[in-house]
């Protein structure tokens, strides 16, 4: 009997080192999870905040594809126009040089009755006196 009594003493402490390291075991676990947790929080915030810059950047990138839209009509708009106006300064430019030929055409015809006209005027100088006081003969 006295061996079970001693045996029962070892018995009882080696329950009580089991029952001390399963109780540090619990212990580290306890910690670890509990680091988990903080960790799985960081990452939900982490998570929430990257949401949040996407969901923004969605909106941004909504914003600048209808900025972009309008751009491009206009860009469109205006490359119309300018082709409009191209066309019509090219019509302008052949009206404009048609007049100049004419011009050219008309003022060769002036010149020639201009010279006309001054051989005519001074022919009849030659026939009248130069002033009225004076005779030029």
């Amino acid at each position: 009997m006295a061996d079970s009594s001693v045996c029962g003493g070892e018995d009882a402490a080696g329950v009580a080192a089991l029952l001390a390291r399963v109780a540090g075991l619990m212990d580290g676990v306890q910690a670890t999870q509990q680091r988990m947790e903080e960790r799985q929080l960081e990452l939900e915030s982490t998570v929430r905040a990257i949401q949040a810059g996407v969901a923004k950047l969605a909106t941004e990138q909504a914003s600048s594809a209808t900025s972009l839209e309008k751009l491009l009509e206009k860009t469109c708009k205006v490359s119309r126009h300018v082709k409009d106006v191209r066309v019509r300064v090219e019509n302008q430019n052949l009206r404009v040089k048609k007049v100049e030929a004419t011009q050219g055409d008309l003022l060769a015809k002036n010149k020639f009755r201009v010279v006309i006209y001054q051989l005519r005027s001074a022919n009849n100088r030659t026939d009248e006196p130069c002033c009225p006081e004076h005779s030029c003969f």
